[in-house]
């Protein structure tokens, strides 16, 4: 790239970012030596729907790299990792190429060494990062990057609801705990917390487990009993859900680890203690059998999903309030 590209690029830059800083000239110049290195020419252009990039900073230069390469998190093309560092991976999708690059610290001592006479270090970082060679600014690495099909830009592949708070998860983002399927936040904790009045915020808050100030953690569980009998309960719902998704006895029976038998066994269990109708089974042919959930079963699990998520709010709630987080004291001798 020519010099009056390299400005022309940066001054684009400076108007998203707010302010011209180091760390702009930095991205400016970073982006158009990885581009270069991953033969890509007209990144905005033609080769727009042909290229990634990984960045490891969320500071200015991330700024300067989205600008120059069109690449952004919201179109998928670029991904952010909290590594801290001053470097990002560019990525040619379409033959495979990739390099890292990173910043060279000695650059900012460099830097004074160029314009010796500028007091501001800021503006001498400005200055020498405009006319210093590649080779000064940075280290560079040839590396393979694996990219997984859900973080491929695109529709979503996959949408499951949080069986904890109700929320759905895009992109094979959840995690299974203890056999059921949560977000993130509900199974490791989220970086916010709920403030809002009782109604808008219970709905939301997890409810697996929680932590006390000495570690102590909280776990429930429900089932629904007839003359002492075991009715309903977490396995049952989650062969009824397995049914609903598969299409199929066998194939549930198999996703909940019991055999066919004992399958059918609960269904028929269940039909005749509840008095309805859970499955509905058609037989083979040349459309081949299957089975699929009634609509009063359906009821049936959501109106016990509201009567799990109620108890866990007051388990949590209860939990919360005679195990409160309590300051560490310092004892002396």
């Amino acid at each position: 790239m020519s010099m009056f590209d390299f400005e022309v690029l940066l001054n684009e830059s400076v108007k998203a970012h707010g302010h011209l800083c180091p760390g702009q000239v930095l991205g400016v110049r970073m982006a158009l030596f990885g581009l270069g290195k991953i033969d890509v020419t007209d990144p905005r252009g033609i080769d727009r729907k042909h290229m990634m990039v990984f960045v490891e900073t969320d500071r200015c230069a991330t700024d300067a790299i989205q600008s120059v390469t069109g690449c952004s998190l919201g179109h998928r093309t670029m991904k952010f990792l909290d590594y801290g560092k001053m470097a990002a991976s560019f990525i040619n999708v379409r033959t495979g190429r990739a390099v890292r690059v990173s910043a060279r610290e000695d650059a900012r001592a460099r830097a004074k060494e160029y314009f010796p006479g500028n007091e501001n270090k800021y503006e001498a970082q400005i200055a020498a990062y405009r006319v210093m060679s590649d080779q000064e600014l940075f280290n560079w690495h040839w590396v393979r990057v694996t990219i997984d099909p859900q973080d491929m830009p695109g529709r979503p592949l996959a949408r499951i609801q949080c069986e904890s708070c109700g929320e759905h998860v895009l992109d094979m983002r959840e995690v299974r705990v203890n056999g059921r399927m949560l977000c993130r936040p509900c199974a490791e904790g989220a970086y916010y917390k709920f403030i809002g009045n009782a109604d808008q915020s219970s709905f939301l808050m997890p409810s697996v487990m929680h932590n006390s100030h000495n570690a102590m953690r909280i776990r429930s569980k429900i089932w629904l009993e007839m003359d002492g009998e075991p009715v309903f309960g977490k396995g049952r719902r989650y062969l009824l859900e397995a049914v609903d998704k598969h299409g199929s006895i066998n194939s549930a029976a198999k996703a909940v680890n019991i055999s066919y038998k004992k399958a059918w066994s609960h269904i028929k269990t269940m039909e005749e203690r509840l008095g309805i109708r859970l499955v509905e089974c058609r037989a083979g042919g040349r459309s081949g059998g299957g089975a699929t959930l009634t609509e009063d079963a359906r009821s049936f699990l959501r109106r016990y999903e509201l009567l799990e998520r109620g108890i866990d709010e007051f388990v949590d709630e209860r939990f919360a309030r005679n195990f409160p987080v309590m300051p560490v004291q310092q004892v002396k001798d």
